[in-house]
């Protein structure tokens, strides 16, 4: 029976309209439902979707807007110093032939495209970048590889095509940043529109760093393969151009592992060549991994020439004005007044005569044009690596018997003929005022003289004969004339004494052939110099040397002087030279002890000088090689010949003037005025082959013979006291050197001229010089 509220017997309230009563109402309800609120949910939904659209739309414009902005801000920036920076390069006098490079730690040289042979240009697109001639600057693949390798890992990556490694080592650094990145990408669209492919190619080869030092193709194919990008083979062009991605791994000389590597890297090269159809199939099959010279120095300050370079160097800094950054960076063309035959001829020379023992042994050579002063060899030392003490320049050296050519000079000039005829007896005492003991002067060995001329005493280097000569003139005309042949007035040791003739003084191997140059140039001093011409590609340099000359002497006096050191070749110590062919005129010299030991020469057109010495150069020179003493008849004089013939090869003889006979209307006869200074008529007895220099040492594989004829004795006495003089009394010892070396290295040079010599004994010491 139904209740008053005619509710269910359930009692569940009364089912309203749209009110689910069973569970399958329920869902049915549920999914109704779900579909009106999806309904309503998708129109949002939509404008969701559309901003973000435009969202990203707009972000896409924004940034490509600010893209062209920073692009059209973005200006190519002026290169890199280092970029510009190219070697300077020092040729011989020919102009073309290298002979050594100011690098400043970048070696580089730049050529044009047209030099690099096309296949070299395509092994490098194989290498690098196969699209280059294609692409518009960037890779987009790369560099977005590039890009998140940069930002998801520790590590960074390159990704760049010739433009952008064009770009970062031309106008940017190798910072591998993100910030780098995006201007090397916007410089790189710029210069792929600015410039051709052509000229990008030919700034990034270069500009891009071989391995070696070596900065440019270049100077590339130079350091492995010793000649110009020009003479490339096919193999080597692939080498090369592999080489660039890692020189480290790919230079067989560097490690272990590389040749392997290296040959891939060429066979990847080739087949890539051939692929893109620069190759044929048949030439690729043909190519063979090329030899790879061994790594040679490339420094300016290495072997011989880095004696000539450094002095070059400083000759441009000092007296040209030139910038040192210049010389380094500049790519200046520096012409040297160097003559490849006489270097060659010097270096030749000294390798030939030199004993290896004892290895402390050095030689200075240096040749000088008479008249001109240019110099067109220089041997100071065999390594500038080793020691940069220039034998040439900062070695100071006691003259010893050079110092003669000055009083003969001066005696000329003061109207002495040469063929005055002087008494040579040994020894000779020489009183001087102020002091108790007389000044004792004698020949080498004590030989003894009879009236001989100037000529003779020149040959024979008669000590007391030109002691005699040089109180006649008075000391200080020796010193004048010296200085006058270029001698710088504060030369350690060069003073007005007595004994300035037997040359107490110490000058460089260059001041003595400078002045004996002037001689040889009858009378016409010039400063040595060793650069010609400078010149640079942007103009900044344009230098030419221009010759500065003065005449200091009569040509009437050095013809007369010249004659008589003919003499020397012909009669005295230099015999030991040999013939030149042609004539020339020459002096000995060897100082106390032997511890410096000279020849200086000359033919009309090229004077020759050389200097040798020992370790510091206080030791005496004794028992070395062939000979028991070093003269300077022995090794300076077979240096010389060697050297002379060697660089006068093919060309004229000339002859020199002729002998005028200054003074000779002048019947001028000196003799010593004691009994016991007076020698005898005749020449004493000796046994000395007369036949041999005197400069020679004892140990002579000829035998002495006895001969009434006057001996060539070329060397100076020993001597202990000052000479008689009006001068002050000479010191005991020279003054040390007030201008040493600037380069000081071992071995150091002689700072300090040797003393007075001593007596001599039995044995032959050449005493103050030869």
């Amino acid at each position: 029976m139904a209740n008053a509220n005619n509710r269910p017997a359930n009692n569940r309230p009364a089912n309203n309209r749209g009110t689910p009563r069973t569970r399958a109402e329920h869902r049915t309800a549920q999914r109704t439902g779900a579909r009106r609120s999806s309904t309503r949910r998708r129109p949002r939904l939509k404008k969701v979707l559309l901003w973000l659209l435009g969202l990203g739309v707009a972000g896409i414009l924004l940034a490509g807007a600010a893209l062209m902005i920073a692009y059209s801000q973005t200006d190519i920036p002026e290169p890199n110093e280092f970029a510009t920076s190219e070697s300077s390069i020092l040729y011989y006098a020919d102009g073309e032939t290298e002979l050594a490079r100011f690098t400043g730690g970048y070696d580089r040289e730049s050529v044009p495209l047209s030099e690099v042979p096309d296949h070299v240009q395509k092994a490098m697109l194989a290498a690098e970048d196969r699209s280059f001639y294609e692409n518009q600057g960037v890779s987009i693949t790369g560099t977005g590889r590039a890009l998140w390798r940069n930002l998801t890992s520790d590590s960074t990556e390159g990704g760049s095509t010739i433009t952008q490694q064009y770009v970062k080592n031309y106008f940017l650094s190798h910072e591998q940043t993100l910030t780098r990145k995006f201007n090397e990408v916007l410089i790189a669209v710029k210069i792929d529109r600015e410039l051709s492919k052509d000229q990008i190619l030919e700034n990034y080869l270069n500009t891009i760093y071989f391995g070696r030092g070596a900065y440019g193709i270049q100077t590339a194919s130079q350091a492995y393969f010793g000649k110009d990008v020009s003479e490339l083979t096919v193999a080597e062009g692939a080498f090369l151009t592999g080489v660039t991605n890692a020189p480290s791994l790919f230079d067989p000389a560097y490690q272990e592992g590389n040749q392997e590597r290296a040959e891939a890297r060429v066979d990847y090269i080739i087949n890539g060549m051939v692929e893109e159809g620069w190759l044929s199939a048949e030439e690729a099959a043909d190519v063979e991994f090329p030899e790879v010279n061994d790594p040679q120095p490339t420094s300016a300050t290495t072997g011989t020439e880095g004696y000539i370079a450094t002095e070059v160097r400083a000759e441009l800094i000092h007296d040209v004005g030139i910038a040192e950054e210049d010389l380094d960076r500049g790519g200046l063309r520096i012409i040297t007044t160097i003559e490849e035959k006489h270097q060659d001829a010097a270096e030749a020379a000294v390798a030939d005569n030199l004993p290896q023992e004892p290895d402390d042994l050095h030689v200075g050579l240096v040749a000088v044009r008479p008249g001109d002063g240019a110099i067109t060899a220089m041997y100071g030392g065999a390594d500038y690596s080793q020691q940069q003490l220039n034998t040439v320049t900062d070695a100071h050296l006691q003259a010893g018997s050079l110092f003669k050519v000055f009083t003969l000079i001066a005696a000329v000039q003061d109207g002495i003929s040469t063929e005055s005829e002087f008494a040579g007896p040994s020894p000779m005492e020489f009183e001087i005022e102020g002091q108790d003991e007389p000044y004792e002067v004698n020949n080498f060995r004590d030989a003894q003289f009879g009236m001989i001329d100037l000529r003779q005493a020149t040959a024979n280097s008669v000590n007391t004969i030109y002691v005699q000569l040089n109180q006649e003139i008075g000391p200080e005309r020796t010193r004048e004339v010296a200085v006058d042949l270029g001698l710088p007035e504060d030369t350690p040791g060069l003073d007005n004494e007595l004994s300035n003739v037997l040359g107490p003084a110490a000058p460089t191997v260059l001041e003595m052939s400078s002045a004996y140059a002037t001689i040889a140039a009858e009378g016409t001093a010039a400063e040595p110099y060793l650069v010609t011409a400078v010149t640079s590609a942007n103009g900044v340099y344009d230098y030419e040397r221009d010759i500065d000359t003065q005449d200091v002497l009569d040509p009437d006096v050095t013809a007369d002087v010249t004659e008589a050191m003919t003499h020397v070749i012909t009669e005295g110590s230099g015999r030991t030279a040999g013939d030149l062919g042609r004539p020339a005129a020459a002096k000995s010299g060897t100082s106390e002890n032997n511890k410096s030991a000279w020849f200086n020469g000359f033919v009309p057109q090229l004077t020759g000088t050389v200097g040798m010495y020992r370790g510091d150069g206080t030791l005496a020179m004794q028992d070395i090689g062939d000979y028991d003493q070093v003269t300077g008849g022995t090794y300076p004089a077979l240096i010389w010949g060697d050297f002379m013939r060697g660089a006068l090869e093919g060309e004229p003889v000339e002859e020199f003037p002729e002998r005028v006979g200054l003074g000779d209307e002048v019947e001028q006869t000196i003799a010593p005025t004691t009994d016991d200074q007076q020698p005898t008529t005749e020449a004493p007895t000796t046994t000395e082959d007369p036949t041999t220099t005197t400069e020679e040492p004892t140990t002579t594989t000829e035998e002495p013979t006895t001969t009434t004829e006057e001996p060539t004795t070329t060397e100076e006495p020993t001597t202990t006291e000052a000479p008689t003089t009006t001068e002050p009394p000479e010191p005991t010892q020279p003054p040390e050197p007030t201008d040493p070396p600037t380069r000081p290295t071992e071995p150091e040079p002689p700072t300090e001229p040797p003393g007075q010599p001593d007596p001599p004994g039995d044995t032959e010491d050449p005493g103050a010089s030869g």
